[in-house]
């Protein structure tokens, strides 16, 4: 009988936090550390993996401190053939890197489930050269059986400092489907993955800077009192977001 979506995309998850649970740990607290001393954490990806950036910014119940790294020219929705050059031209991240102005010590986040595309790789090289500390999200299974596109032969989990290893299979999709007339597999997996990973190391460390006294959490702007509680966080944030106060 063929396997279902929510049995497989769970099994895997659960797999997936067990495997990483000391390198989560270790990201969490070196992100406390930082956010204490008013570090900001950048977060990006290209394709369907720019979803991770927009997903860990300005919502309910997340930071504050979060900088998305996302360029219109790698999203899918203007143009799949767009995105997919864009992808694949080593610059195209960079200018949103610049955007976002980065510091030494700080963290970023680059989400990629092959981590084999130019953009991807180069923005991890460049985060490195400016003093950032690299995570990468990403399937090791996938990336490791494809060669990188990236003039250097590197994949993104070769180039940055830690790794959480989404899992999943090379191709993303789970469940390969019985009876059909080609091979065909269905139910991608790595935006889920990384995204919930992402919220694991995010709700302890958010968790733990506001019982440290750090205020930090948005609240839903779909509650009587959201937009009052959201003002002065983004208020402090918008030194680095100035996106916070336009009308």
């Amino acid at each position: 009988m063929q396997p279902s979506y929510a049995d497989s995309a769970l099994s895997h998850l659960s797999r997936q936090l067990e495997q990483n649970r000391r390198t989560l740990s270790t990201i969490r607290d070196r992100l406390v550390e930082g956010v204490s001393r008013g570090d900001f954490l950048l977060a990006a990806g290209s394709g369907h993996s720019a979803i991770f950036g927009m997903e860990l910014y300005h919502r309910a119940g997340g930071p504050s401190f979060v900088l998305p790294v996302v360029d219109e020219s790698i999203l899918p929705v203007f143009g799949p053939s767009k995105a997919r050059a864009a992808e694949r031209t080593p610059q195209a991240l960079l200018g949103a890197l610049a955007r976002a102005r980065p510091r030494a010590g700080e963290m970023i986040w680059i989400n990629s489930q092959s981590g084999i595309n130019p953009a991807i790789v180069e923005l991890a090289l460049e985060s490195r050269r400016l003093g950032l500390e690299t995570v990468a999200f990403t399937s090791v299974p996938h990336s490791s059986s494809t060669a990188s596109r990236h003039a250097s032969g590197s994949r993104l989990f070769e180039v940055c400092d830690h790794v959480v290893d989404l899992g999943g299979v090379a191709g993303d999709a789970l469940i390969s489907v019985d009876g059909a007339p080609r091979q065909v597999s269905v139910g991608p997996f790595s935006t889920l993955s990384a995204v919930f990973l992402a919220h694991v190391i995010l709700s302890e460390a958010t968790a733990e800077l506001e019982r440290r006294g750090t205020a930090c959490v948005y609240t839903s702007v779909n509650t009587p009192d959201g937009e009052a509680r959201n003002r002065e966080l983004e208020r402090q944030a918008s030194v680095r977001d100035p996106r916070l106060l336009e009308k």
